[in-house]
């Protein structure tokens, strides 16, 4: 099941990580783990379809909650839009419903940064993550604290 995949992968991010700290050569590494590590060509749109999966929502409608163009969300997944930022991201994933550990986990795939608890305005957000908030709700407890709200303005 494609849904499954996501957590697979992401239970392997993990494990790759702990194995680095005892793999003494990258020739190592690629004989232990082939088939683990990503080429440059893999995209954020693979792992963000296994979400919509999982929560069963379609990526119109997840566009829309995000406040994000119709679009934005399907062309992540076809490929057409390939480094969406990081903001854009958040927004998808509270639109979404998405545990923090997913929001993390896609934030890394497409090679953004990750929520980091010292950051004054990621707290926010990984606070919203962890009481459920919804987008709307975190945006205003940013903009509360002077932070840039993860939605532009409209």
């Amino acid at each position: 099941m494609r849904g499954e995949q996501f957590y697979i992968n992401n239970h392997m991010t993990v494990m790759l990580e702990m194995s680095l700290q005892h793999i003494d050569t990258l020739e190592e590494l690629e004989r232990r783990f082939p088939s683990e590590l990503l080429d440059e060509d893999a995209h954020v749109g693979n792992y963000l379809a296994d979400l919509l999966n999982k929560y069963d929502k379609k990526a119109s409608a997840v566009s829309q909650d995000a406040m994000l163009a119709a679009s934005y969300v399907g062309n992540i997944i076809n490929g057409k839009k390939k480094n969406p930022s990081r903001s854009a991201l958040l927004s998808i994933c509270l639109a979404m419903g998405t545990s923090l550990e997913e929001a993390q986990y896609l934030l890394r795939y497409a090679g953004q940064a990750p929520l980091y608890v010292r950051r004054k305005r990621d707290v926010v957000i990984w606070f919203g993550f962890m009481k459920g908030m919804d987008l709307l709700t975190v945006d205003e407890k940013l903009r509360e604290r002077g932070f840039t709200p993860l939605v532009r303005d409209l």
